[in-house]
């Protein structure tokens, strides 16, 4: 049967080409197809496991620099609050009103000067105030100051002190005025004034500077300014009620004896 298929198959193969290097050809382009596919995978693989370490890169970023949770321990608010003072510290105390300046200043202010910052002396039942112009030239001062007297006090006569001076009357005050310019370099007004039947006199001076002549020497208050303070119900009310003047108290022209 071998035989005769050979001999027939011997005539269909008549004309064709020999295979020659065909077979050889054909596994080689089928081994160049398996290395491109390993390849291409290769590549999808490397290109996927990249696209996972920038992924991952970017999340941890994105997690690291979000701000960390805040926890509620219910004192909200509390976070750079000012601390309390202890209950027990006491407080700071408020700047002492001065009830005699309220009442000088706005007639210094009036006459175009004012009262030297942080010149204000006071003690013990008496308060002072240097005054200046605009240009801080010195006009002098205006010195106010409370005194116990009996009952039977009277108002002093500058020229005589035995004497009794006859006092003016506005409302429920009396008062004596003392004006004395007739020194060029030492210029002086001033008033006295109590209450009726009171035991506490009021003195009031506006004194100007001393040796700086007759024009630069004239008090910062003229003799009815210096009245309408010492007869301002507000200036004796200023001084606590045990204040006398006593140790550093200026110097009065007509003394309160």
């Amino acid at each position: 049967m071998n035989g005769p298929l050979n001999q027939l198959l011997e005539h269909v193969l008549e004309g064709e080409p020999e295979l020659g290097d065909e077979v050889d050809a054909v596994f080689r382009r089928a081994a160049r197809l398996r290395r491109r596919r390993t390849q291409a995978v290769l590549l999808a693989g490397a290109g996927t496991a990249g696209l996972i370490v920038a992924l991952g890169y970017l999340l941890t970023a994105t997690l690291l620099e979000s701000p960390p949770a805040t926890i509620s321990t219910g004192t909200a608010g509390v976070v750079g609050a000012t601390p309390a003072a202890p209950s027990g510290a006491p407080a700071p105390a408020p700047p002492t009103a001065d009830g005699v300046l309220e009442v000088v200043e706005p007639l210094v202010k009036g006459r175009a000067l004012e009262v030297v910052p942080a010149s204000q002396r006071r003690g013990d039942g008496w308060r002072a105030y240097r005054i200046a112009d605009e240009q801080g030239r010195g006009r002098g001062t205006v010195q106010v100051a409370v005194f116990d007297v009996r009952r039977k006090w009277c108002f002093p006569v500058a020229a005589e002190p035995d004497a009794c001076a006859r006092p003016d009357h506005v409302g429920d005050l009396e008062f004596a005025r003392y004006d004395d310019v007739s020194d060029a370099d030492r210029q002086v007004r001033q008033t006295i004034a109590r209450r009726i039947g009171g035991n506490r006199a009021l003195a009031v001076m506006a004194a100007g500077e001393r040796d700086a002549g007759a024009q630069g020497g004239k008090p910062a208050l003229t003799g009815a300014q210096v009245e309408q303070v010492a007869t301002d119900e507000r200036v004796l009310d200023a001084f606590e009620a045990d204040e006398n003047c006593g140790d550093g108290c200026p110097a009065f022209a007509t003394p309160v004896r």
